[in-house]
């Protein structure tokens, strides 16, 4: 049987699809047991000397901007949905959590490579060493919705974000997290470059199949 582009695309697809779908499914089972890491340090062993502060006291909380007049590129932009495209600009370059301002509140998403957040994507600086993990893990960890401020838009203000109480642990006990987490994360990233080149590919090869310009009529099964 002679294979068809149209065949060929279609397999294609498949096996992108499969291994996009392995390497997500691999980066949430990487996420909880980072999580389950910060819930034993952080609340099921917590300590009780650590000082009661707010969010504020760990973090700047910034606007992000407009992305409209941005060209195409490889630099990710987030919305409070996810990444809606790549622009040839970054907003912010050091590691940062983002939280929506509106829309899906409680999609929270750790960040370590330059980027741009729109404006209904808040993202923040840190005032600390090894926080920006425990920040992640803090938030993701606390119903946002619920703190809702719109009516007809789930709505967050940097308000209530600054305004969050927190027990502020040791230095020690934020380096020995980041030490603990760190190689989740680096997984993670690892998981996201090979599905992101994987896609590359497959907007690159399924046009040039589909045209004609890679001849597969000699490939017979």
């Amino acid at each position: 049987m002679s294979l068809t582009p149209s065949f060929i695309s279609y397999i294609v697809l498949f096996i992108e699809m499969v291994f996009i779908h392995l390497r997500s499914v691999s980066n949430k089972n990487l996420l909880e047991q980072a999580q389950a890491t910060y819930t034993k340090m952080f609340i099921t062993d917590a300590d009780s000397s650590w000082p009661e502060g707010k969010l504020s006291d760990l973090i700047e909380v910034c606007y992000g901007k407009n992305y409209k007049k941005l060209n195409d590129g490889a630099i990710p932009v987030y919305g409070s949905g996810g990444i809606m495209r790549h622009v040839d600009q970054f907003l912010y370059d050091h590691e940062s959590v983002l939280i929506p301002r509106k829309g899906t509140l409680n999609n929270v998403i750790y960040v370590n490579e330059p980027f741009w957040s729109v404006d209904t994507m808040f993202f923040t600086k840190m005032k600390r060493k090894n926080v920006a993990k425990f920040v992640f893990h803090f938030l993701k960890g606390k119903d946002l919705a619920s703190m809702n401020t719109g009516s007809a838009v789930p709505s967050m203000t940097t308000k209530i974000l600054d305004a969050i109480p927190l027990q502020i642990p040791d230095d020690q006990t934020l380096s020995n997290f980041e030490t603990l987490a760190s190689p989740y994360y680096e997984t993670i990233a690892f998981n996201n470059k090979e599905s992101k080149t994987l896609a590359d590919m497959r907007d690159s090869l399924l046009p040039r199949l589909m045209s004609g310009e890679i001849d597969v009529s000699s490939i017979d099964l």
